[in-house]
């Protein structure tokens, strides 16, 4: 069972691996994302980082999806971590869906041609994640920004009117 999804083109770092996982405490944390699945390098230094106690798992984002979707997952507490809004709608669209998606996207990993635009200080959105994410707060996900579970938090219909929407 999906706890909570963030999406953070950071992926595993400190405010993930300690701040969000002491609040939510899930068993595992499954990083679903296509480079960190073949890069053994990336994937040494998120394993450095995850805290004791918990399990780390990084897979594609279709070998992701099938784990999801596998029967023996669904008792687990499962934190998913995705490095887009996109990437956390292709999940959503392909397995039981989940209820959170808590946007943590720094823009540390800017791409060219892009506009991003902040929700809160150091969180930050393109229109195409916006439009993924209004799709799935339509059909009842919640949404929001937060940097970490003691800062502030925005609800998604203020990050509506950011987007003028």
């Amino acid at each position: 069972m999906i706890i909570m999804v963030r999406a953070d083109d950071r992926l595993i770092h400190g405010m993930v691996a300690v701040s969000w996982t002491s609040h939510l405490q899930p068993q595992t944390i499954l990083v679903a994302n296509n480079v960190a699945a073949k890069d053994s390098f990336k994937a040494m230094t998120m394993k450095m980082a995850k805290p004791a106690g918990v399990n780390l798992v990084i897979k594609s984002l279709d070998d992701s999806v099938k784990a999801l979707n596998n029967p023996i997952n669904d008792k687990k507490k499962i934190f998913l971590v995705t490095e887009t809004v996109k990437d956390a709608a292709y999940i959503y669209e392909r397995t039981a869906g989940f209820g959170h998606l808590n946007v943590g996207t720094a823009g540390v990993n800017k791409k060219e041609g892009e506009t991003y635009i902040a929700t809160l200080p150091q969180v930050f959105m393109t229109e195409e994640e916006f439009q993924f994410a209004k799709k799935m707060a339509d059909r009842g996900v919640e949404i929001f920004a937060q940097i970490t579970p003691t800062r502030e938090r925005m609800e998604f219909k203020d990050i509506e009117k950011i987007f003028g929407k």
